[in-house]
């Protein structure tokens, strides 16, 4: 069976993103830089990253989930967590 191929555009919500993590922390400097996006392959879900300056979380990233429903629709945000970034490991927390 044939994989469909995907025409829908991806969207930027990065302010949105962005704005929902600082609705989360308790100062706006623990929301640092801007990390990255990733998209679904579908492109209706993106996961926005920023940097965490929370202390006691050092390397930590802002993950902050957005999906919209189909082209027309605004995006709406589904999750804001705070989770730890690529190069740390298990050895790290201890």
């Amino acid at each position: 069976m044939a994989k469909k191929k995907n025409t829908t555009a991806a969207f930027d919500a990065q302010d949105l993103a962005r704005n929902a993590a600082l609705d989360q922390a308790e100062k706006k400097d623990q929301v640092g830089g801007f990390v990255s996006v990733d998209f679904d392959d579908e492109n209706r879900v993106a996961t926005y990253l920023f940097e965490a300056n929370l202390a006691g979380y050092k390397g930590w990233r802002w993950c902050i989930t957005i999906a919209k429903v189909d082209e027309e629709s605004q995006p709406t945000i589904c999750d804001v967590v705070v989770l730890p970034g690529p190069e740390l490991t298990y050895r790290d927390w201890e």
